[in-house]
């Protein structure tokens, strides 16, 4: 399920991308904190805020093993180690860790494979390469929906995936392979015919101009974010 946000597929990857590196940037607990709070105002304001708090659900035993990782065992950490026991660095990783999945989800139902080729098209990025991610989101979505319909057949037939130990439903997931295999062949094959049959494909397209809407949107965000580092900035030289 994808939820339409009105921008430029470049804007949208941009936005991301400032969005997520944000979080790595933010240095005080308090500033990761409102950009945590503010992020979800943002997907409340979008209305996608129930679907990504209902896929977040399946993180949760992640983001809680997290915290007493980053506070007992930070002294072995290869990226911030500290001294022992640190309570404030395991509460600032956790959010950190919660606020990269929240973002990460909020790109996968609001931005469509077809919209990050759009966006690489129109960055001048050649024609080859868009084609190739094209196909390998095209193909990735593909498997994912061939392997719901075989799981949901199965399912109806009695068999049992979610019950036992942990070797047991790995077992119970190998009658899903070979079907899934062989769909995967046919339609890679079809793929091939259709790349011989319209090879447009890997031709380069052109690029619309973006609108004032989207540079104000673009600009208002990146004030937002520059706002936040510089007070994130004189909150750690003030500790």
């Amino acid at each position: 399920m994808y939820y339409r946000i009105g921008l430029d597929p470049r804007v949208k990857l941009f936005l991301f991308a400032a969005w997520f590196s944000s979080g790595f940037l933010c240095k005080s607990i308090y500033s990761l904190i409102s950009l945590l709070v503010s992020s979800m105002i943002i997907l409340a304001l979008t209305g996608s805020l129930a679907s990504v708090l209902s896929r977040l659900r399946n993180f949760i035993p992640i983001i809680l093993l997290a915290f007493p990782l980053w506070t007992f065992l930070n002294k072995w950490s290869l990226f911030h180690a500290s001294t022992g026991f640190d309570l404030s660095l395991g509460l600032f990783m956790t959010i950190r860790l919660l606020l990269i999945i929240m973002i990460s989800m909020t790109f996968l139902i609001s931005v469509k494979p077809t919209e990050i080729v759009r966006a690489l098209n129109s960055l001048r990025v050649p024609p080859v390469v868009t084609a190739v991610l094209a196909l390998a989101l095209r193909t990735l979505y593909i498997i994912a929906e061939d392997y719901k319909s075989i799981k949901e057949a199965h399912t109806s037939r009695g068999l049992e995936l979610d019950k036992g130990s942990l070797i047991k439903r790995a077992k119970s997931h190998i009658p899903l392979l070979l079907p899934l295999l062989i769909r995967s062949i046919d339609s890679a094959e079809k793929m091939v015919l259709a790349l011989e049959l319209r090879p447009t494909l890997l031709t380069s397209r052109r690029s619309s101009p973006l609108r004032a809407r989207d540079l104000l949107i673009t600009f208002g965000c990146l004030l937002l974010i520059a706002l936040l580092l510089y007070c994130d900035s004189i909150l750690v030289s003030s500790v």
